[in-house]
């Protein structure tokens, strides 16, 4: 039994051939209509043509309109990259200003710690030498403190050494371009001190601990807790009138001296040329 074959044709309707003839016929009409108007100049062919171009600019308008968002796209895409570039260079800028900032604020420190050391000492016969505490250690001595100035910038043994709170101690080693400074707390370190308020002299002492005692005080001693004690100037190597310390217990006889100056690590001092 034999199977037909069939094959399908693709047909066009009729109406829908005259359409697409229509259309075509219609183009053609407009546009040489519009070539011929075009000579003419007249009023009729003027507002023809206006009526044409209102109905097809919205159309135009559709057509551009992926093209007008592409390009409107490209544009906020530059902006943004513009933006961003911009924005790392404001940030930059604002670090660079917070670092010069840093500095400034170190430089206004630095600039007021020397400033309080011309204060320290009224007695206008003394030179004064600025240098850095460099460490806080020990050795040979128990506590004492690097200086970043020796010989070659005037410093000599026994000097004394303050900063902008009083007393430090005094030179006791000096090299070139180093010298040691042995601290008040230190067990080798005597100071010939004064109360401020009962005016009674006396050894400041050191003990190796945070607060150094006084020595030699009368039996009938008037010093009480929280009077300043000075240098007295005696002995030939403190001026007179550095602030040392304040009082911190009177016990049974034993007076305890909390210094002025407890730590100076990383500090400026100044070492005085004081002339006798």
């Amino acid at each position: 039994m034999l199977k037909k074959n069939h094959t399908h044709h693709l047909t066009i309707s009729p109406s829908r051939d005259f359409v697409t003839r229509a259309s075509v016929v219609f183009m053609v009409i407009v546009a040489t209509s519009l070539i011929v108007m075009s000579h003419t100049g007249s009023n009729t062919s003027s507002r023809f043509r206006s009526g044409i171009v209102d109905i097809l600019a919205p159309v135009v308008a559709l057509a551009n309109a992926p093209i007008d968002t592409i390009a409107s796209m490209g544009n906020w895409v530059k902006e943004i990259a513009n933006l961003r570039a911009e924005n790392i260079k404001l940030k930059n800028a604002n670090l660079q200003l917070l670092k010069w900032q840093d500095m400034a604020k170190d430089v206004q420190a630095e600039n007021e710690n020397l400033r309080s050391l011309m204060s320290v000492i009224p007695d206008k016969k003394s030179n004064y030498i600025t240098a850095r505490i460099v460490s806080d250690f020990g050795g040979a001595y128990v506590r004492s403190a690097l200086i970043s100035g020796g010989a070659n910038q005037g410093i000599k043994k026994d000097q004394p050494v303050i900063n902008e709170r009083g007393l430090v101690g005094r030179v006791i080693e000096v090299g070139d371009n180093s010298s040691r400074a042995l601290l008040l707390s230190d067990i080798n370190s005597r100071v010939p001190v004064i109360s401020e308020d009962s005016r009674e002299k006396t050894i400041l002492a050191g003990n190796n601990n945070s607060l150094p005692s006084l020595s030699y005080l009368s039996p009938n001693s008037a010093i009480k807790v929280g009077e300043r004690i000075l240098t007295s100037g005696d002995g030939g190597i403190f001026p007179r009138g550095i602030a040392v310390g304040v009082v911190e217990s009177v016990d049974s006889g034993v007076v305890r001296v909390h210094p002025f100056v407890d730590s100076v690590s990383g500090e400026y001092v100044s070492i005085v040329d004081y002339k006798f």
